[in-house]
């Protein structure tokens, strides 16, 4: 998610005042319209992994895939070659948070496209990453922020800051010794480069959008209109009920929300316009009182838009003004058992002002899941050019609603229009490169967790040319818990091993597809 650098906008129009370029035509795997916009998923272009193992230069287990962004795109020779940017999960929490300071990770990242594949003969993985550095996240004060769950009631409080859910912790917040201490709390989910090279983050406490400069450090903060706020026992309550790995019984009460957020199901989208002007924040699943409680209830999720203001008139220190808001209705499919259930969103990623591509999926399916057989696993297209703009009062005040309990869109509300597009679970493409949806839990199985979007264009000398729209590669990661067995955490100190017995690497897949004709979207 990053504004279009120059490097970026030559590639994207290589081409484009010479003859027609030359192409290669193949059948596209599936091609959708959404009111009128014509998208193509034409193939699986690349695969790649950062291993369950790898560590940062701090000496902690790398995960990457909460979110991606990418920078410096271009092709040489017939490479391509970029530098990404990786946002990490709260550090690893299957049994329980820990004091893991957030931070993002950068690689130099390069695609080489190759032809063929297939499950008897399949590719090779031809995204290859080199790891670059990593920046910590720091609060206002320049303290490191934690992953622990927040503290029910109560946070930090800073000048020109809302408060800030915080995290009160015993020892090193690891479980071993020390001082203990208080720190405010991230849940990092989408990540999005700003025009200073600082960045966007959106987190699933608050949930709140934050902006952090180059080194990391928190510059703003903002807070959600007051419906999405988390209440418990009539005030605000940010604790996500995720315990501390050193205090499992260390809970919240009542475990869940009376309203706004539920637990772990934040702002998980988050995109920005190619302009710097625009940024949207999409929420993982509907809210507590419009059907949040439950996974076939949770359809009707909210889609807030903010306009990037300069707050001093000169320089860069940006803030967000709210503008508008807009409903979401989530995909639904059933399970083995033919009960419906919806698929909460993990990222969205601006194609224009009105069309958005996001990632809804399922949940316990994959890798190290109980099931390795995914049933929903897709990047979709929403348009909210005919949806009701319902910010105000009536919906954003605490206790204010889109929708019943039971999820019942609120009559006079028209949501947005969803269009299914790219199935991650296409065997036939997934076997290219010797991967698989269903079967042995084994390396070559996709993991559970996709969360991950950036999107680069392809140099028309690569287009397939069966359609006349522009040709993007679509990069998708997933996030992999920290899932290993040779894991370390708290600058290296500290060695774990995932209970799961399992090691799940970073995957990586890229797809290309073709966006409608002219169309400007966020590249990176």
């Amino acid at each position: 998610m990053v504004r279009l650098s120059s490097s970026l906008a030559a590639l994207a129009l290589t081409g484009s005042a010479a003859a027609a370029p030359s192409t290669t035509s193949q059948n596209a795997v599936f091609s959708t319209s959404c009111k009128g916009k014509s998208y193509t998923y034409n193939e699986l272009a690349g695969y790649g992994v950062v291993p369950s193992a790898a560590r940062d230069k701090y000496g902690d287990t790398i995960s990457l895939g909460s979110s991606l962004s990418m920078t410096s795109w271009s092709k040489r020779g017939s490479t391509y070659h970029g530098k990404l940017y990786g946002l990490p999960d709260r550090g690893w929490n299957t049994n329980g948070t820990v004091n893991y300071q957030p931070r993002i990770h950068t690689y130099s990242v390069s695609l080489t496209l190759t032809s063929g594949g297939s499950a008897k003969n399949p590719s090779p993985p031809n995204v290859a990453f080199v790891y670059e550095d990593t920046i910590l996240l720091t609060g206002p004060d320049g303290k490191p922020m934690t992953g622990l769950d927040a503290d029910q009631t109560g946070g930090l409080k800073y000048s020109g800051f809302p408060i800030l859910p915080a995290a009160t912790y015993t020892g090193d917040g690891f479980g071993g010794e020390g001082p203990g201490g208080k720190r405010a709390t991230l849940d990092p989910e989408a990540l999005g480069i700003a025009e200073d090279g600082g960045f966007w983050i959106s987190d699933e406490y608050g949930p709140y959008i934050y902006k952090f400069d180059k080194s990391g450090r928190m510059t703003s903060a903002t807070a959600p209109p007051d419906a999405i706020l988390p209440l418990r026992n009539g005030v605000v309550s940010f604790s996500a009920d995720s315990p501390p790995l050193y205090s499992p019984d260390q809970e919240p009460s009542p475990k869940n929300p009376t309203q706004g957020r539920q637990n772990n199901q934040g702002f998980e989208g988050m995109t920005i316009s190619p302009d710097g002007k625009s940024l949207w924040v999409l929420l993982q699943s509907a809210a507590l009182q419009e059907g949040g409680q439950a996974k076939g209830t949770r359809e009707n999720s909210r889609l807030l838009q903010y306009s990037i203001k300069d707050s001093r008139g000169h320089g860069y220190n940006p803030s967000l003004e709210y503008k508008a808001e807009y409903v979401v209705p989530l995909p639904t499919f059933k399970d083995t058992n033919g009960k419906k259930l919806i698929a909460a969103q993990s990222e969205m990623h601006y194609v224009s002002d009105s069309q958005f591509l996001f990632l809804p999926r399922d949940s316990g399916n994959g890798h190290g899941q109980s099931s390795s057989q995914s049933l929903y696993r897709h990047v979709d297209v929403f348009d909210i050019s005919g949806a009701t703009n319902v910010k105000g009062s009536s919906h954003d005040d605490f206790n204010k609603s889109i929708a019943s309990t039971d999820g019942v869109l609120n009559s006079g509300i028209k949501p947005a229009t969803v269009c299914p597009f790219l199935d991650f679970n296409i065997n036939d493409q997934l076997n290219r490169f010797g991967l698989h949806n269903g079967g042995s839990q084994d390396g070559a199985l996709l993991n559970e967790k996709w969360e991950g979007l950036a999107l680069v264009p392809v140099d028309r000398s690569d287009y397939h040319g069966h359609s006349d729209g522009d040709e993007y590669f679509l990069f998708a990661a997933s996030d992999n818990d920290f899932i290993c067995q040779n894991g370390f955490m708290n600058f290296g100190r500290i060695p774990f091993a995932d209970t799961s017995g399992f090691d799940l690497d970073n995957q990586v897949l890229v797809f290309r597809i073709t966006l409608p004709k002219g169309s400007k979207p966020l590249v990176g």
